[in-house]
């Protein structure tokens, strides 16, 4: 188990790494799938059925053929962009960004003290849908809001402001 462990966290940090610094922004986003099937992997090791299927099905199936779609979309429209048409945003974005941080780190600390025999009992039973939908929807129903807003914030944005045919002229 420990050595699972260490490969685990091995592949984890480093496909993690690999997401972030590749210049390739496909290859990024299979580095980033690799890292899914890997944290599904664990969560299966771990007796959490339910949500390592659910991290693979989902997470490295579904939202990642939606990233490498809006990653492709982007890319047509990348011969087109030239300079920075909003030189402001990079600092309104982190502000927004700070401020997304500080209220995803409330909610989580806010429901972590809940959380601890809930889920307990969620890996003692297979982490089975039923047991984890009320913890998801009770104590963390505000930090699973504020990631799915994050995710959908970021694609539009993406989207609106590298669309094609968005020239000054």
């Amino acid at each position: 188990m420990i050595v699972f462990n260490l490969l685990a966290g091995a592949l984890l940090l480093l496909t993690g790494f690999l997401s972030v610094y590749l210049r390739n922004a496909v290859h990024a986003a299979l580095a980033l799938a690799a890292n899914f099937v890997v944290m599904g992997t664990v969560y299966m090791v771990l007796q959490a059925r339910f949500l390592g299927w659910v991290q693979i099905i989902v997470y490295a199936g579904a939202i990642m053929v939606l990233f490498v779609f809006v990653i492709m979309l982007l890319y047509a429209a990348q011969a087109e962009v030239g300079v920075d048409p909003l030189p402001w945003m990079r600092r309104a974005a982190a502000g927004v960004a700070l401020a997304g941080f500080l209220a995803l780190a409330y909610a989580f600390s806010a429901a972590r003290s809940a959380l601890g025999d809930k889920a307990a009992t969620a890996l003692l039973q297979g982490g089975t849908a039923r047991v984890l939908g009320p913890v998801l929807w009770d104590e963390w129903r505000y930090p699973v809001m504020l990631v799915a807003a994050l995710l959908f914030v970021a694609t539009v944005a993406a989207v609106a402001l590298l669309r094609p045919g968005r020239g000054t002229a």
